[in-house]
């Protein structure tokens, strides 16, 4: 019965992708839809290490920031092409988190403490930035070249390349996490009581120190993806803490812990955010971010295991209902055969 859900779902969200990609939808619809993805793609990530793991990091823009700057930069001086640029990038992001995740780790310094460690890098790698001006542009930031549709140099002149690339980088994204069981499992065994999954054999340093790892590695692809999709960057949009703050409160408010619950929380909050800032940008200066602010505290006052607890209730309340019913009819035989 799960399988056949499970293929069921997936049917549809394939039916749902092909739709969005041969319909003619308007620019800014697709724009939206990226966007949702691009948040998805980065929440997922995080959701690996912060999620299963429980360790608070809201330092994430670090590494978009390094997969950003690293991609464009390279493409700048050296002409190499952004599809190397995010792995390296990438490998950098890596190195960063290692620096940051191997010394709290190995030295006890968890919850809150590295929630604050993790902002304080991601606050210093955004002081950097601003700082090197020749090399970054500083706080006046830096723009791609532009240069035709060109698939090697990934620019594109219209939005469903895009929208394509960003799917595949989601599905990618998902495949990982939904495959790496054992992971999370320990991932989980750690979060909910650590001594004991130390006492059962599994390496808490070691365990919590791949996640972030591989976390840190996808979430600095995204990075990567938001300077050629936008063609512009600087420190405070791409390495300032609204960017990680985003990231972590649509994982939260879509639900932890869960493989699409991170999707589920883009898919709600940012085509709100988006229309929210649309309708009320221009006329009410920060009136948008207030709405968005009460919505984020009602889903959290009311479900605190995110939107994706809605469909868990909804399938434990079938699963009884269908319990009940075999046990009524199990009653009814043996009544019958008596």
């Amino acid at each position: 019965m799960k399988k056949i859900m499970e293929y069921k779902t997936w049917i549809g969200l394939a039916i749902l992708f092909a739709l969005i990609y041969w319909l003619p939808l308007p620019i800014y619809i697709l724009h939206v839809i990226i966007l949702t993805l691009l948040y998805a793609f980065m929440g997922t990530a995080w959701n690996l290490l912060c999620g299963y793991g429980g360790q608070l990091s809201l330092g994430y823009a670090a590494f978009t920031g390094m997969g950003a700057y690293t991609t464009l930069l390279l493409y700048r001086s050296f002409d190499l092409s952004p599809w190397l640029g995010m792995l390296l990038g990438g490998i950098l992001s890596t190195l960063l988190m290692a620096v940051i995740a191997y010394p709290c780790f190995r030295f006890g310094i968890r919850g809150p403490y590295f929630t604050l460690a993790s902002i304080a890098v991601a606050e210093i790698l955004r002081d950097v930035l601003t700082t090197l001006r020749e090399l970054t542009g500083g706080s006046l930031g830096l723009s791609l070249p532009y240069h035709p549709t060109n698939f090697w140099i990934f620019q594109f002149d219209g939005k469903k390349e895009y929208y394509l690339i960003i799917l595949l980088f989601w599905l990618i994204a998902i495949f990982i996490v939904k495959n790496l069981k054992r992971l999370k499992y320990y991932l989980i065994a750690i979060r909910e009581d650590e001594d004991a999954a130390a006492a059962l054999g599994i390496s808490v340093n070691k365990t919590l120190l791949c996640a972030a790892l591989i976390s840190a590695f996808l979430t600095s692809i995204g990075g990567a993806f938001y300077v050629q999709y936008f063609r512009y960057i600087d420190p405070d949009s791409i390495a300032g803490i609204g960017l990680s703050v985003s990231i972590a409160l649509i994982s939260v408010v879509g639900g932890t812990s869960t493989l699409f619950g991170p999707s589920i929380g883009a898919l709600i909050l940012v085509p709100i955010s988006e229309y929210l800032r649309l309708s009320f940008g221009a006329k009410f200066a920060g009136l948008h971010l207030l709405i968005y602010g009460v919505l984020l505290i009602v889903t959290i006052r009311f479900l605190p295991d995110g939107i994706i607890s809605l469909f868990s209730r909804k399938r434990l309340r079938r699963k009884n209902d269908e319990t009940k019913k075999q046990s009524e009819t199990k009653v009814e035989r043996g009544n019958a055969n008596e």
